[in-house]
């Protein structure tokens, strides 16, 4: 399943089969943009340019992975593909022809365990509209060549040619609440916790590191709360009136106001302990509440801070 839709969006569809709030929605297997860059004669111009990248020379690494992402999201999308993907997006929501969806980008490493590369590929938010989910798919495409991951295959000594990319397109969860939760402790390693952080709006503001957000910590037997921090949460990543998302102030009143209830941690608790119990390790999860109801957006095998 991995070497078709990647880490990301294999985790999600075993979490349906749980039983589990995930958002409805669909994944671009790893063989459509194979079929991309082939149908584009494409492989030989980035193998080329890749050949040719200074890894130790920042400036070098930017600039040709700048132009590898170019040739990806310039280049026409197959017709056959597009062509799936909007008939997919159009029978996501029963409500809606064009919702809000989030495209996400769901990786692995083809002939291995590599199933993710955490915060090195894109993630779109409320895009609205087929022509929209397309753009948003081939850039998902073209994030296997950020800066970021391209140097991470390379210290890992992975041949480039093996990176997996299947964006995952889900309806859009307008988060009031957002964070992340550890099976454990990801600093000591502790098994018997359960690590909580979170802000208001959309996961990103935790996720990406940016913001200081609420920090919990529970009992995993009995969910209770052991400890909690609440910041001064001053920013949050939510929705734009132009489309898409952006940086915006947090209202005054909730700067110093705790994101969850105690009932809150202790249901995302339940919910996290079902998924570890599923996996049979710890887990890194993404979560988000909406209107009062919970979401699982992604789970992970968690790590602690030593491993």
């Amino acid at each position: 399943m991995f070497q078709e839709c990647g880490g990301k969006a294999a985790h999600l569809g075993e979490l349906t089969s749980l039983r589990l709030n995930v958002p409805n929605g669909f994944c671009v297997v790893a063989g459509a943009f194979d079929h991309h860059l082939k149908r584009n004669n494409l492989e030989r111009q980035i193998e080329t340019i890749a050949k040719s990248i200074h890894f130790d020379e920042m400036q070098d690494l930017e600039e040709k992975t700048k132009n590898i992402r170019s040739l990806i999201e310039k280049a026409d999308m197959p017709p056959d593909v597009e062509k799936e993907i909007v008939e997919n997006y159009r029978t996501l929501s029963q409500d809606e022809e064009e919702p809000f969806v989030a495209i996400r980008s769901s990786v692995a490493i083809r002939d291995s365990q590599v199933s993710s590369f955490p915060g090195m590929m894109d993630t779109y938010h409320y895009i609205r509209g087929s022509q929209g989910v397309i753009e948003s798919a081939k850039k998902c495409w073209a994030s296997v060549w950020s800066a970021r991951g391209a140097f991470a295959r390379h210290n890992k000594g992975i041949d480039h040619s093996k990176a997996i990319i299947a964006p995952t397109v889900q309806l859009m969860v307008n988060s009031d609440i957002a964070g992340v939760l550890f099976t454990l402790n990801p600093v000591s390693g502790a098994r018997e916790e359960i690590v909580i952080e979170s802000n208001w709006g959309l996961g990103e503001s935790v996720v990406s590191g940016r913001c200081i957000c609420d920090f919990y910590s529970a009992d995993k037997k009995e969910f209770r709360v052991k400890q909690k921090r609440i910041a001064r949460k001053e920013q949050t990543f939510k929705q734009a009136e132009r489309g898409g998302a952006e940086w915006v102030n947090v209202e005054p009143e909730k700067v110093e106001k705790p994101t969850l209830t105690e009932g809150q941690v202790e249901e995302l608790c339940r919910i996290a302990c079902k998924i570890e119990k599923h996996y049979g390790y710890p887990q890194d999860i993404e979560w988000a509440y909406e209107k009062g109801v919970p979401y699982i957006l992604q789970a992970r095998r968690a790590k602690a801070g030593d491993e």
